[in-house]
């Protein structure tokens, strides 16, 4: 069902949805036998192309799973970058995750931080319930309190390691 309403909206001109559709045709998830690759990854190489964080964030993980770090990032700053692009909380979380660990640009644990808590801010979006799970895990160390404050709130947007940690 969730493929169908992706395409519908998709035809309907939301770039959001041209991605997310782009994924399903790629892997074949609600299309069954019209699974088809090529087309599926011109999509997703289209609304990546015109900074569409949606489509960012699916061309990066692609390149995450090849182990291209560097063309990961790149491609999350750009979007982040990009004045005219809307911004969403996965892609801030990514962004961070890149910078905190240092994986395809220089590590710069603040900033990625910073990063995790604007993605934070637009809770529930997508993307938000992992940027506060990882802010706990960056202060459960050093200051309790913290970490608590982030543990709770992701449990509150339902990540589930969260939710098991608190149980």
């Amino acid at each position: 069902e969730s493929s169908k309403w992706h395409a519908a909206a998709a035809i309907q001109g939301n770039v959001d949805a041209l991605a997310v559709l782009g994924g399903c045709i790629r892997t074949g998830t609600g299309i069954g036998k019209h699974k088809n690759i090529a087309l599926g990854l011109k999509c997703i190489e289209y609304t990546a192309m015109i900074s569409n964080p949606s489509g960012v964030n699916k061309k990066a993980a692609l390149l995450e799973t090849n182990d291209d770090w560097f063309g990961a990032a790149r491609q999350y700053e750009q979007c982040y970058n990009d004045e005219a692009a809307k911004k969403n909380a996965l892609l801030m979380f990514n962004l961070g995750f890149c910078l905190v660990n240092g994986f395809g640009v220089e590590k710069n644990v603040q900033v990625g931080e910073s990063l995790w808590r604007e993605s934070v801010d637009m809770a529930p979006d997508e993307g938000s319930e992992e940027a506060s799970f990882f802010l706990y895990e960056q202060y459960e160390r050093d200051d309790k309190g913290e970490a608590r404050k982030w543990l709770e709130m992701s449990a509150e947007l339902g990540y589930p390691e969260a939710v098991e940690l608190l149980r």
